[in-house]
């Protein structure tokens, strides 16, 4: 008899344990998972952004990075939580420059709170491969051929007859052209800046050689070699134009910024 009581007694405790357990959750439930987790790529570094959860008690974010995209995830990094009283929407950045370009990574950001509770990771695709980019300036063909070409791989100017994309001049307009028939170029059209085009196209390309150049344009362009390329004529002048490029390494990868809508 007595054992059966001490049997009952000890399911009816674990039953009261369970039920504070669903107590604590309701009074104190785990914090939301951050929201619009996207990334902006950089040379040599992934800038990431995400919302915070509209909550008071939150303590820190995980980030998490993994060369796959649904398994192998670690920890890389954790950013402190602001004072949120009023619970604004706040947005949050970290930089990871511990990175190689060229490489495809993945990444997911969790919340902690102060109980120390987690939320699920982030449900956002986050990919990102990070890739060279630099300023350049191009003197037209007639004038200056030596320095009228820029070569994406080697990352420099060269001759026209040696680039990937050359500078042309004629009836005081510029062209962007195209060395080889089998590399293809396209006018993005005005861009707000050099990050407004995040991945290229892989159609609509020209059906000529060259495209014209017009500042604050930007210009996508896929090598002879597969490779994927941008061009933004940031200032325009009599001879010559200096555009920002960028140059994904990674062969046939057509990223090269963020991948927020992917």
């Amino acid at each position: 008899m007595k054992t059966r009581l001490l049997t009952i007694l000890i399911a009816l405790s674990a039953l009261l344990f369970v039920g504070c357990d669903d107590d604590d959750e309701l009074l104190n439930p785990p914090p939301a998972a951050p929201q619009g987790v996207h990334s902006v790529t950089g040379d040599g570094a992934v800038y990431l952004y995400w919302n915070g959860p509209y909550e008071a008690d939150l303590r820190e974010y995980v980030i998490l990075r993994s060369f796959e995209e649904f398994d192998n995830y670690v920890e890389i990094a954790r950013v402190d939580a602001l004072v949120n009283p009023d619970l604004d929407l706040i947005i949050y950045e970290y930089i990871d420059d511990d990175i190689a370009n060229g490489q495809t990574y993945f990444y997911a950001v969790m919340t902690v709170d102060r109980s120390g509770q987690t939320s699920d990771l982030s449900a956002e695709t986050v990919e990102d491969t990070p890739r060279p980019e630099g300023v350049v300036t191009l003197v037209t063909s007639d004038i200056r051929p030596d320095s009228s070409g820029f070569h994406f791989e080697l990352r420099q100017v060269v001759d026209s007859s040696l680039a990937d994309v050359f500078l042309t001049g004629f009836d005081d307009r510029f062209f962007l052209s195209a060395r080889l028939a089998s590399t293809d170029i396209q006018d993005l059209g005005f861009t707000i800046d050099f990050d407004s085009v995040d991945v290229s196209p892989v159609d609509g390309w020209s059906n000529y050689f060259d495209v014209e150049v017009i500042e604050g344009h930007t210009y996508a362009i896929w090598t002879d070699d597969n490779h994927f390329a941008k061009m933004r004529a940031n200032t325009v002048g009599t001879t010559r134009v200096i555009f920002q490029w960028a140059y994904q390494t990674d062969e046939g990868n057509t990223q090269l910024k963020p991948r927020a809508d992917q």
